[in-house]
């Protein structure tokens, strides 16, 4: 398994530590961790690639990428379909967890949900190692009056460089 794609163990340890068991967490890609965080909570992820939904216990949305003004403005491939995430919704989420989709379409669309993020206590945004994630979390963090830490992942990516999640909360 190539755990350069997962989100890191220090960020699933985070959560649990975090949030309350059994409360409701979205997701943003899937993958192996969640099955870790679906022991724990009422887990949705919303994911874009087919091959992954059911891979958990997790309940799964498809929500293909679409064009996403958020995206387009930051030059990126799209984001999850709008309507889907807002028809999918879970009520009162207590953690959404940004890990995706991948790098390489972006993750700038999820400012089009800022109106729900903002009641959510904690988000997780992982890769802020690279510059689009960093920036993002900048932008959200400043947009939604959260405080942010960065945190360091034990483990280096493959290439060497030092990988770091971002925690954006109210004081957590």
């Amino acid at each position: 398994m190539d755990e350069s794609w997962m989100l890191p163990k220090e960020a699933l340890d985070f959560v649990i530590e975090h949030v309350e068991p059994g409360a409701v967490v979205v997701e943003f890609g899937s993958g192996h961790g969640s099955e870790t965080l679906s022991k724990h909570f009422d887990l949705y992820s919303f994911e874009h690639d087919e091959a992954w939904l059911g891979v958990t216990s997790s309940t799964y949305i498809h929500a293909p990428i679409v064009e996403n003004q958020h995206a387009t403005e930051a030059s990126e491939k799209g984001w999850y379909d709008l309507e889907i995430v807002r028809q999918h919704w879970p009520k009162n989420p207590q953690c959404v967890i940004v890990d995706g989709p991948p790098g390489v379409i972006g993750r700038f669309g999820v400012l089009s949900i800022r109106d729900m993020l903002c009641k959510t206590p904690l988000i997780i945004v992982d890769d802020v190692d690279r510059d689009e994630e960093m920036r993002l979390c900048r932008v959200l963090s400043e947009s939604l009056n959260f405080d942010q830490t960065i945190h360091l992942v034990n483990k280096p990516r493959k290439n060497g460089s030092e990988r770091r999640f971002a925690v954006l909360s109210r004081g957590v």
